[in-house]
């Protein structure tokens, strides 16, 4: 059913004529045009390429239960909205710094610049530990990083943070085994990232604005996840190496 009868339909619009309708129409449309534009020149502004502004931002799954707190770790590049996540079993800075790896790996472009929301675990730690603050540690790997303090003033990482996996279900999502959630997790990336039409994107998906850049003009799809089918996401190996003092991802890393 088009806009035009559903204003009908739905009784508002009685006793208008269809010329004053169309009008509107046709402005609503002029104004949501205006809107997309608005945003891609905000994207623009922050990040003209890709490998300048990644967003690195952490959810909860489900309500904590058992003493596990599963959480999933999302990374999505301002310009092309390329994604990629992990799941883990807690939110630790050895979760976001082995997230953060496989991040610098994903991607077929270097990262310049990391922000993530002014919260557990990427805020300033008040531990004398400096092993445990994510900040200092980013840093020496050769990360510019920023902390987003007000989202709401962050008009690229209020844009992305919708397109996350999760979405609008974030922490009530009901438990699933680590292969069901990792067999969840691959499909949607893949359909994110190849197939799914951004509108401030003037329509493209995220690998089609990626091969926009010349040195990505022969790239077909953006799969990380594909070399990972049928092995655990990384929280089931954090429990099979709980209490060893190191956590352990499904590609290797160690923190």
């Amino acid at each position: 059913m088009s806009m035009h009868d559903a204003l009908f339909e739905s009784g508002i619009w009685k006793g208008q004529d269809a010329n004053g309708l169309q009008n509107l129409c046709t402005e609503l449309t002029f104004t949501g045009r205006l809107y997309q534009e608005r945003i891609a020149g905000a994207i623009d502004e922050v990040a003209p390429k890709p490998d300048l502004l990644v967003y690195v931002s952490a959810r909860k799954l489900a309500i904590p239960s058992n003493g596990l707190d599963p959480v999933l770790f999302s990374a999505i590049d301002a310009t092309t909205h390329l994604q990629v996540a992990q799941a883990y079993l807690l939110l630790t800075t050895a979760a976001a710094l082995s997230f953060v790896e496989f991040v610098a790996r994903s991607f077929p472009f270097s990262i310049s610049q990391i922000r993530t929301p002014a919260q557990r675990p990427f805020e300033h730690s008040t531990s004398p530990l400096s092993s445990r603050d994510f900040l200092e540690l980013i840093s020496g790997q050769g990360y510019v990083h920023s902390l987003i303090n007000n989202p709401s003033r962050d008009a690229p990482f209020s844009i992305t943070s919708r397109l996350l996996f999760g979405g609008i279900a974030e922490g009530s999502l009901v438990y699933v085994s680590p292969q069901e959630l990792q067999r969840e997790l691959g499909q949607f990336l893949f359909f994110h990232n190849n197939y799914r039409t951004i509108p401030w994107l003037e329509g493209k998906t995220p690998v089609q604005k990626l091969r926009m850049f010349g040195e990505f003009s022969r790239v077909q799809t953006f799969s990380p996840h594909k070399e990972c089918d049928g092995e655990p996401p990384a929280w089931e190996d954090e429990l099979l190496h709980e209490g060893k003092g190191r956590t352990v991802t499904h590609h290797g890393l160690r923190t």
